[in-house]
């Protein structure tokens, strides 16, 4: 479900299957790619079966018939913003924890605008849309959201381990105490005070989650992923591959401005790309 706001305050709501029809019938058919990475964000957004599609678009109003045959009735936001993010060579989604909030963000990135869509939960699953600059106020909005501190000192040594090995000891999180996680991180780290302050972080996140950047080399999306766990006294920055066969992982604590400067590079070569 699509959820955006007009100029005059009024919501437009469409379902991922409609906005998948939208697609096919503006001709923005790299959407229609099964394998872009937008198409996996809609095709794993709930869509309660409703029926045909295009008499769902005319029930709210979105499509109208005429002497020619359906035409399409969208706010003219809604379709600047649409060949916006079609012309994106390069896409981030995002999804992450604060608290019991979960929050998944996809953003269109063409040039130096932005096209950021938010699953919203409370909406039904729907997604708000909204359009901004990239740069300096994305990045600290980002980051504000994900509760990245400035306490974290940059000086620190990265940790570096098996990604496998850490899913596993992570995933036994629960059943253990913090010195027992710290104990089996510094065996796998060999670094017993990052391995007890990671720990710390493990066991009191006020954030985490992952962040997927996409870029279309003229062939393929090629993918770069990280994730990140904050809480009030440390940031981590996890960097590990994106190839099955390849198990590595290097854990970095990393200040909120450096994430930031991490961000704005990335929209910057976005820009270079374009």
């Amino acid at each position: 479900m699509l959820i955006t706001d007009s100029p005059r305050k009024k919501k437009v709501v469409l379902q991922a299957s409609e906005w998948l029809y939208l697609a096919e019938r503006l001709g923005i058919n790299r959407w229609l790619d099964p394998n872009h990475p937008f198409h996996v964000f809609l095709r794993e957004t709930p869509d309660p079966d409703t029926g045909d599609v295009r008499e769902t678009l005319r029930s709210k109003g979105y499509m109208a018939e005429s002497t020619q045959g359906d035409r399409l009735s969208l706010p003219q936001h809604v379709l600047d913003d649409l060949v916006v993010a079609s012309a994106s060579g390069k896409a981030c989604r995002l999804t992450y924890t604060c608290g019991k909030r979960s929050y998944e963000e996809y953003l269109h990135i063409a040039g130096d605008q932005v096209i950021r869509l938010e699953r919203l939960v409370e909406e039904a699953c729907g997604l708000s849309i909204e359009r901004t600059n990239g740069g300096k106020p994305l990045s600290g909005a980002l980051a504000g959201r994900m509760k990245w501190n400035s306490r974290t000192p940059g000086e620190l040594p990265a940790l570096m381990m098996s990604k496998k090995q850490f899913d596993t000891v992570k995933n036994q999180t629960g059943e253990l105490d913090r010195n027992q996680l710290a104990a089996l991180l510094a065996d796998m780290t060999g670094d017993v005070e990052g391995s007890i302050a990671l720990a710390k972080c493990i066991k009191t996140p006020l954030a985490q989650g992952e962040i997927r950047f996409y870029a279309y080399s003229g062939e393929c999306w090629e993918l770069q992923q990280m994730q990140f766990m904050n809480n009030t006294h440390m940031n981590w920055l996890i960097r590990y591959s994106a190839k099955d066969e390849e198990d590595w992982m290097i854990a970095t604590p990393t200040p909120r401005q450096q994430f930031q400067e991490i961000l704005l590079k990335w929209f910057h070569q976005a820009i270079e790309a374009e």
